[in-house]
């Protein structure tokens, strides 16, 4: 899973748009290679990208996206 910098709403709509739209365009490949469960760990991922961005608060984001697997950071000021 990618690490998460940002649990901004618009962020997470966007990425978990972009997963559904890989996983659209691959499907028909995964399928002929007999690796179909890749589109559903897709979905998977993009729904709880949702959820989180679903959510006002910041706390319960970051807890939801821990939850699915993916690793929560807070980018340092350079």
């Amino acid at each position: 899973m990618p690490t998460i910098y940002t649990v901004k709403s618009e962020y997470l709509i966007r990425d978990a748009e972009q997963i559904e739209r890989d996983a659209e365009q691959s499907l028909r490949a995964w399928i002929i290679l007999g690796q179909s469960d890749k589109y559903g760990a897709a979905m998977r991922t993009a729904r709880a990208l949702r959820a989180a961005a679903a959510e006002r608060s910041v706390t319960i984001r970051r807890e939801i996206l821990r939850n699915s697997g993916f690793t929560v950071k807070t980018p340092r000021a350079v």
